[in-house]
């Protein structure tokens, strides 16, 4: 019987080795997973991050323009005005029940509408007002319809023929194209202007195309840039673009 136990123990020391074996390999491998389920835990997105992502701020851009016309009305603004190189277009904007009034500024960086820091940064450009009237008549009310066929007749090219005449300490070349009335100003002193000036309109407008309006149109250019404006009708709206100067041109025959 005594033959035995060397045997019996040796079972059982084998047994109790391998079953300390088993229990730390399964320590070591719970540790494992949970190590891993930590770091899975804090790479993975939280449930907040897990939907939709959060807006980025936008910074102003010409799109923005179009942001503070009612839903109601049918205007659009163009996204492609001309800005010097290295500058960025904003506006500062006033509403009410009718009008609509952006005065635009160009600054060394983005700046949204209305910033604080607009007329502080930017440079003044000029200022387009939209107002919204009850009727198409009461639009058209506000631009002059004249057709231009008296005065001295003057050849401004491309077929067109204006007509000057003087008055108020100054010389005016008037002609019409389609339902635009167009005026070019000068000092009586400097007549030849008025006409040079005509000439350099027609000859823009001949590759760049004034807005169609409906029914009228109305355009000032002033040699001296002063005076220069233009009004225009798209039915019960009137757009009005003041104080761009030499930018009038460039900048009307972006819109449609």
């Amino acid at each position: 019987m005594k033959k035995y136990v060397p045997f019996i123990l040796s079972i059982f020391l084998l047994a109790a080795c391998e079953e300390t074996n088993n229990s730390t390999t399964a320590d070591q491998d719970s540790a494992t997973d949970t190590k891993s389920s930590e770091v899975d835990t804090t790479n993975s997105p939280s449930k907040d991050e897990s939907g939709s992502s959060q807006p980025t701020e936008v910074s102003s851009t010409t799109e923005d323009f179009q942001s503070i016309i009612p839903s109601n009305w049918d205007v659009d603004i163009p996204t492609d005005f001309p800005v010097s190189k290295g500058s960025y277009l904003t506006a500062i904007t006033t509403t009410d029940s009718d009008t609509i009034t952006l005065n635009f500024y160009e600054t060394p960086s983005k700046m949204a509408i209305n910033d604080k820091a607009i007329k502080q940064d930017g440079t003044y450009i000029g200022q387009l007002t939209i107002t919204n009237y009850d009727s198409k008549d009461l639009a058209s009310d506000e631009i002059d319809q004249t057709v231009f066929d008296s005065g001295q007749a003057v050849d401004l090219g491309y077929g067109i023929t204006g007509y000057q005449d003087a008055g108020a300490g100054s010389q005016f070349t008037s002609w019409n194209e389609g339902r635009w009335a167009i005026i070019a100003r000068s000092l009586t002193e400097k007549a030849e202007e008025s006409l040079l000036t005509a000439k350099e309109t027609v000859e823009f407008l001949e590759t760049n195309m004034l807005p169609v309006p409906k029914d009228y149109g109305y355009l000032h250019v002033d040699a001296e840039q002063t005076g220069t404006m233009a009004k225009w009708q798209k039915e019960n709206y009137l757009y009005t673009m003041t104080d761009f100067g030499e930018d009038t041109l460039p900048w009307i025959v972006k819109f449609k």
